[in-house]
């Protein structure tokens, strides 16, 4: 028996494993990779994900025009609308990957440029004198988040595909 041969068999004398069983165990983790992926994003941009999101979007940014005390009554359906969002999440994913660092800077990139929007749109309507300047942002930038959601979803999934083939 040679050297090498020694160091290809384990101690009980079975075979050790081959280069070509090894690739085809990476492959497979690959595969479930991609199908994990696809599965989240199946769930996290589903219709009642979306929809969520949106009303609390809305009711967050609608409570601007509400005067004071009634603007932190609004604090209460928030709150639950996130809870909800965060129970439906960790109860009824089929998948719960961490979020890459990738995913994680282009959420806040587009809340954060969301949030600008909404302010400057609801800037130009309280000076052009509209009565619920804040109400008309909220609802022209959760339509516009909503009419960009599956398109989002389409550029996830083709970029999702776009990984999974570089690997093959």
């Amino acid at each position: 028996m040679t050297s090498e041969d020694r160091h290809d068999r384990d101690p009980a004398g079975r075979q050790a494993v081959t280069p070509a069983d090894a690739q085809a165990a990476l492959d497979d983790i690959r595969r479930r990779q991609e199908q994990s992926g696809a599965a989240e994003l199946r769930f996290g941009l589903s219709r009642a994900s979306v929809l969520t999101a949106a009303l609390l979007l809305f009711v967050s940014f609608a409570s601007f025009d509400l005067p004071n005390p009634w603007g932190g009554a609004v604090l209460l359906p928030g709150l639950l609308l996130v809870a909800l969002i965060v129970v439906r999440h960790t109860h009824g994913a089929p998948v719960r990957n961490r979020p890459g660092a990738t995913g994680a800077l282009l959420g806040v990139v587009c809340g954060i440029a969301g949030f600008g929007v909404f302010l400057g749109l609801a800037a130009a309507l309280s000076s052009g004198g509209v009565p619920a300047p804040h109400l008309v942002a909220a609802a022209v930038v959760v339509g516009a988040c909503l009419l960009a959601a599956p398109r989002a979803r389409r550029a996830a999934e083709a970029r999702l595909r776009r990984r999974a083939e570089r690997r093959y």
